[in-house]
Order: C-alpha cells, then structure tokens, then sequence
C-alpha cells in the first residue's frame, strides 16, 4: 500500500479528529490517566481542525499535513516554526497516526514530508518534543537520527505531571 502525504483540508477535519483522539488512547495507555483518555472526544478535536483550517487555509507561518493509505487519512502532523522564537529551528509540535497503520510506513513518510517542509522554509534544525514514557514514540525518532538533546519539560495531562523530552535533528 502506498502512502501519500498532502497538506491538509477543511473536508479531512473529522478524520484528523479521529486520529488524533484515537491515536493518544492508543499510544497513551498506562502514560496518560485513563480517565483522560476515555474523555477525549473526537467530534470536539474535528471542530477543532476545522476551526483552525477555516481560520488558516494554508498558514504563512506552518503547515498541517495528512498522510492517507489507500485514500483513507490515518496520519496527521503539524510543522511550524519553533514556538520558542529560535529563527534557525524548525518545530514538528503535532505526528499521529492511527494505530491501525502503525508499522505501516505512515510515520516514516509524515515525518519525511515534516523534514522536507522544515528545509524548503530554511530551517537548519527541527525540533520535537515527547513523552518521556512513550518508548515507542522515542525509538521511532531515534531510527530516524532525532537526539534527545536534554531538554525537558513538564506538563499536566489529564491532572497528572508528565516530563517530556526534547529531540532535535540537524537538517542541513
């Protein structure tokens, strides 16, 4: 099955909500409170994609990404600049995909289109953050030459303090 990445549209907004929701339950479980995670509502997290694709079609300052196999969106991502105001950096704050199509090369070619669309707007580096807890997550990244580079923050998911780390990649 071939995967094709493109840039996201108001009419994919319940897909990605879907993804999105389903991705993090899958992914999460024993990271993220339960409880939490059985809340998620993927009507609310497609209105909030279309919200944002309404309010920016195609953003200046980033781009949404979503990756289909077989004519089906399974993959999401986010690709901006860094949030931190690092002018030569890069940031991938958003990569899900379904757990359906997990192992199926969705990751590999949204987080190859990710770094490509870093490149073309003249980033040299990217940067991403993640759960420290999220072992596959963090492999994932590394396969693909992300270092975590020390950085850490915490953050509170569903009432509970999480670290994340921060991984970053050379791109020129």
């Amino acid at each position: 099955m071939t995967v094709t990445v493109r840039t996201a549209r108001r009419s994919d907004a319940d897909a990605m909500g879907r993804v999105h929701v389903e991705s993090w339950q899958a992914a999460y479980v024993g990271i993220v409170s339960q409880t939490h995670l059985d809340g998620l509502d993927s009507n609310q997290r497609a209105e909030n994609w279309r919200e944002a694709i309404s309010a920016t079609p195609n953003p200046t300052h980033g781009r949404r990404l979503v990756a289909e196999l077989s004519g089906e969106v399974v993959g999401i991502a986010l690709v901006v600049p860094d949030r931190s105001g690092t002018d030569a950096t890069g940031e991938i704050p958003i990569l899900y995909v379904h757990p359906t199509a997990w192992g199926a090369g969705v990751g590999y070619a949204l987080l190859a289109e990710c770094e490509a669309e870093l490149v073309r707007r003249g980033f040299e580096s990217g940067l991403l953050w993640v759960l420290a807890d999220n072992e596959r997550a963090r492999r994932f990244y590394e396969r693909q030459g992300w270092t975590a580079d020390g950085g850490e923050q915490r953050d509170s998911i569903g009432g509970i303090e999480l670290t994340e780390v921060r991984y970053r990649k050379a791109l020129r």
